[in-house]
């Protein structure tokens, strides 16, 4: 999920996993009538404002590499998961997906996340178009309703996302986001053989701690579980002593929504946005026994912060005096940048 647009910064079978691992991105624009994405071929219409320039992005998949800032922030994070969330058979119940394709459709991006047809995030001033149905995804969290459906409870996605903004040191058209889900059904949120008396859901009113479908004991511990599994992860990457804090917020698709922040240098520090997800989007999805919460969280704002990297636009370069401080760092070794003369 989570910028204050109210957009998110927030495994599907094995067979779906492999095929969209081998998939390779590519891009080719036709000035004229069509445009080439991903290898699928797209009319241009009124909504078309994709440039050259922003696709020649697609594909380069900072993330997925191993040695770059980003792919050993990527990948701590995921080994944190990993580590933390066994399942019974001793495998992670987290499943990763950091090989889906870009190109999204509106429904995908907008309403199968709630996001009011007239919400600002949706204009062309705010994203990246290929025609009137597809747009270069906005945010990663435009894949949630497609893995839920497809039987996963428990994801990570990974990847690269598109929102128009004027290039400076902290702000770049094309950015990463990590996004994750967790679902729970009765019988995981009470550990008892008899449960038959025992409700998630009530018809009662929403108010500030829960939405007007849950019970507060199915709100209280979805919050509870969030909180405990946030705090974790912002101690894992900022220490153990990190000052941290909740701050309430409002997002399209979760209720109640929180911003975790992380004091830094001395100033609070919006680290991720997260909530417990909205039931409707649940039962959108086929999903009537379970709930569930979300987060998500930008790679580039915290990798900036922990490898003290001034200038977004640096995770782009391919100088290698740039890259090449990277090149001998582990997920969790402690790299600090140094300025480097071009080449």
């Amino acid at each position: 999920m989570l910028e204050k647009r109210l957009l998110a910064c927030f495994s599907l079978s094995r067979r779906f996993l492999v095929k969209y691992q081998r998939r390779k991105f590519s891009v080719a624009i036709n000035e004229k009538e069509t445009i080439d994405v991903c290898g699928k071929k797209y009319q241009r219409d009124e909504w078309t404002n994709v440039t050259p320039k922003i696709l020649s992005h697609v594909g380069r998949n900072l993330h997925l590499q191993e040695k770059h800032p980003l792919g050993l922030l990527k990948n701590r994070i995921v080994n944190h998961f990993y580590s933390q969330y066994i399942g019974r058979t001793g495998n992670p119940i987290f499943s990763v997906f950091d090989r889906l394709s870009p190109v999204v459709t509106v429904e995908q991006n907008f309403d199968s996340l709630l996001i009011p047809k007239n919400h600002i995030s949706r204009l062309k001033s705010d994203c990246y178009y290929i025609d009137s149905g597809h747009l270069l995804r906005a945010h990663t969290t435009a894949h949630q309703v497609e893995l839920i459906k497809s039987g996963i409870d428990s994801y990570l996605t990974v990847g690269d996302v598109y929102r128009r903004d004027e290039i400076d040191s902290s702000h770049y058209p094309v950015f990463h986001q990590l996004d994750a889900a967790r679902l729970y059904s009765k019988h995981e949120i009470y550990k008892q053989e008899d449960i038959s008396g025992i409700n998630l859901f009530e018809n009662g009113d929403e108010t500030a701690e829960k939405q007007e479908v849950h019970t507060l004991d199915t709100a209280l511990f979805l919050q509870a579980e969030l909180k405990a599994c946030l705090e974790k992860l912002a101690r894992n990457l900022f220490g153990e002593d990190a000052e941290i804090r909740w701050v309430e917020s409002v997002f399209p698709f979760t209720h109640p929504s929180f911003e975790l922040e992380v004091l830094y240098n001395g100033n609070w520090l919006e680290l991720l946005g997260c909530g417990v997800m909205k039931q409707e989007i649940l039962a959108n999805c086929g999903i009537t026994d379970k709930v569930g919460w979300a987060f998500g969280i930008g790679l580039e704002r915290l990798a900036m912060r922990l490898y003290q990297i001034p200038d977004i636009r640096l995770f782009w370069s391919q100088d290698t005096g740039f890259l090449n401080q990277f090149r001998k760092a582990t997920p969790t070794s402690p790299v600090t940048y140094k300025v480097f003369v071009r080449v």
